[in-house]
């Protein structure tokens, strides 16, 4: 199935997430975005491959980044 080639990230348009000049997010080699505890993966990320198994390697990737990025962080845990 074609769903299209122009990412739906207009509302990103106004913040501090980079993108590309067709729209699509502009990332690392990490996954990260500028903006700081914010990453991307799949379709939507300036550079992907635009199949369903990358964007599912990608979306591993960047959950394992995330928690990365967490731990390094103190967080107040939830009593």
């Amino acid at each position: 199935m074609f769903v299209g080639l122009k990412p739906n990230t207009q509302f990103l348009e106004n913040s501090d997430i980079e993108l590309d000049e067709i729209g699509f997010v502009r990332t690392d080699g990490d996954l990260h975005t500028k903006m700081r505890g914010v990453f991307a993966a799949g379709d939507v990320r300036s550079g992907a491959t635009m199949q369903i198994a990358s964007a599912v390697g990608e979306g591993a990737t960047s959950a394992l980044r995330i928690r990365e990025f967490l731990e390094g962080h103190h967080l107040p845990t939830v009593e």
